[in-house]
């Protein structure tokens, strides 16, 4: 029962998820349980239990006598900091992770290559296809955390973790249509780091990852701008 429960948070969490990152509400609408139970067809409970993690993420907010909002989208000086953040957690994953060299070279080329086949599946259908987009945003994520399973250090998976949440704001910024993604460009990116892994290059890779979460930063500001 207590799986079954926790299944069915995580799946109206991602239904929810999904019209905050379609725009379907604009900054501010109220965002009533009870109502989304009913538009859902399930019961308060895990409508509660997914606004409490999303609240978390930052994109809704709980206002006193109103309940949960929509939140803001992230402004520029919030883009700044959450990226320079991830400089800081990434970078020192990806160095510790040079100590498991061979295994971090299978797992960030297998995620590479598995990015790859969905941006292809992408080009195939359009930028505007909201499952392909998140099957995008997952695998582009999964590489970044091959460097967290290889640095051997529990503390840096955590700190990750709670950035990863306040990551789904940014991708706010990539639902204005297919002009705005840049997909293709942080594949281009990822690849540039796996060479330098590949060639045992530590300082490389370093540079490279902060040359891509850089643009990632930049194209992000760009688009919110836009």
């Amino acid at each position: 029962m207590a799986i079954r429960r926790q299944v069915l948070r995580d799946e109206v969490e991602e239904l929810i998820l999904q019209r905050l990152l379609e725009n379907r509400w604009a900054p501010g609408s109220r965002l009533s349980i009870d109502g989304l139970a009913r538009d859902l067809e399930v019961s308060p409970t895990p409508v509660r239990e997914a606004m409490v993690a999303l609240e978390r993420s930052g994109l809704v907010e709980y206002v006193a006598l109103r309940g949960y909002v929509v939140a803001p989208p992230l402004d520029a000086e919030h883009m700044t900091e959450l990226l320079d953040a991830r400089k800081v957690v990434e970078s020192a994953a990806l160095g510790r992770a040079f100590t498991q060299w061979d295994a971090l070279v299978a797992d960030l080329e297998a995620a590479h290559a598995r990015h790859a086949e969905v941006l292809a599946q992408i080009d195939a259908a359009g930028a505007e296809d909201y499952e392909l987009l998140n099957e995008h945003f997952r695998a582009d994520w999964a590489f970044h955390q091959v460097f967290f399973a290889h640095a051997d250090n529990r503390y840096l998976r955590t700190m990750v973790e709670n950035l990863s949440t306040y990551s789904h704001r940014m991708r706010q910024t990539w639902s204005g249509g297919p002009e705005t993604f840049d997909g293709r460009v942080a594949h281009e990116e990822h690849g540039m780091v796996l060479e330098k892994v590949r060639q045992h290059h530590h300082d490389g890779a370093l540079q490279a990852l902060a040359a891509h979460l850089d643009g990632v930063l930049a194209r992000s500001l760009s688009a919110a701008e836009g």
